[in-house]
């Protein structure tokens, strides 16, 4: 079940990088987006995941997801909530829509900004799944069955454990509902006793259930703000947005992606603020209008060009 944990600290922190230090992004395709390898998943459904740990404080993780199909292209869609967690240690409330090879986000945990990015940009550790707490080898091999019962009108087998220690957690007690016909998991839902693994709250009581409400295609509903109000080449691919950047790459030639943006940037009414810069493989243009300043790094690389434009107040 993979889920969206902590993305936003890793992508700011990937924004923050020196020029100098972003490393070319890969151009290989991500697999289709699926739920943990070893959960078996509907295609199409509407779920809810909701985490309590009652330590030295209490805290809450709550995430709905849904899984579109249709004239939605796949798309994927997260609605992520936590409340109990220091401001240092909370990433925010987000929306996360993922279609095809984009990621779009916003929510109070980006000032309410789009960001956006390849899907396949490698960002670390950035999912939950509630097997990730016990690997689901070990809670596979000691389920027992007790019975049926209906879940998001499938009939579903009920599964359950009961074990004084497991993979470092005391008092375990897991139940797993699958459906009978399919195999998927509909219901997971998980009472352990240790650390808390997330946001240092000591030792306590972890609870969680994972439930799928419905199965079928799901509507999801766009990410707005998105739009781009700085020329881009046509040709520019893996797109990156955040506040105050906009980073691409083309398979145009850096002479040609000057001339591009003397043209262009010229036309929407910035003026050059200095004369380009040249490096070893890298070109910048620095422009200004009504009280902001733009920054465009053009570097060359084997493929074509990696551009990031970068707009500041002066």
């Amino acid at each position: 079940m993979r889920y969206l944990l902590i993305f936003l600290p890793l992508l700011f922190a990937l924004a923050c990088l020196p020029t100098a230090a972003v490393t070319p992004i890969s151009s290989t395709k991500p697999a289709p987006t699926q739920l943990s390898p070893a959960l078996q998943m509907p295609d199409t459904y509407h779920a809810t995941f909701e985490m309590r740990f009652e330590g030295t404080y209490t805290w809450v993780y709550h995430l709905e997801s849904r899984v579109g199909s249709g004239a939605d292209g796949g798309a994927t869609a997260y609605d992520l909530h936590i409340e109990g967690v220091e401001a240092s240690q909370n990433p925010g409330d987000v929306r996360v829509v993922l279609e095809g090879d984009v990621v779009k986000m916003r929510g109070p945990a980006t000032d309410d900004a789009c960001v956006q990015f390849p899907s396949d940009l490698d960002l670390g550790q950035s999912f939950l799944t509630p097997d990730d707490l016990i690997p689901i080898q070990e809670v596979e091999a000691a389920l027992h069955p007790v019975g049926t019962e209906t879940i998001a009108e499938r009939e579903t087998t009920h599964y359950t454990l009961r074990q004084p220690n497991l993979a470092g957690w005391q008092n375990v007690e897991i139940d797993v509902w699958k459906d009978t016909a399919s195999g998927a998991t509909l219901r997971y839902d998980l009472h352990v006793q240790g650390m808390d693994p997330l946001f240092d709250a000591g030792e306590g009581t972890l609870s969680g259930q994972f439930v799928v409400n419905d199965i079928g295609p799901q509507t999801i509903e766009p990410i707005t703000g998105c739009e781009i109000d700085l020329p881009l080449p046509p040709d520019a691919t893996r797109l990156v947005r955040m506040p105050g950047l906009v980073a691409f790459e083309s398979a145009a030639t850096p002479d040609e992606i000057v001339a591009f943006y003397r043209t262009a940037l010229a036309e929407a009414g910035w003026e050059p603020l200095a004369e380009p810069e040249h490096g070893v493989d890298a070109v910048l243009l620095s422009y200004r209008r009504d009280g902001e300043t733009l920054d465009v790094n053009i570097e060359n690389r084997e493929t074509g060009v990696y551009v990031e434009l970068l707009l500041n107040e002066e």
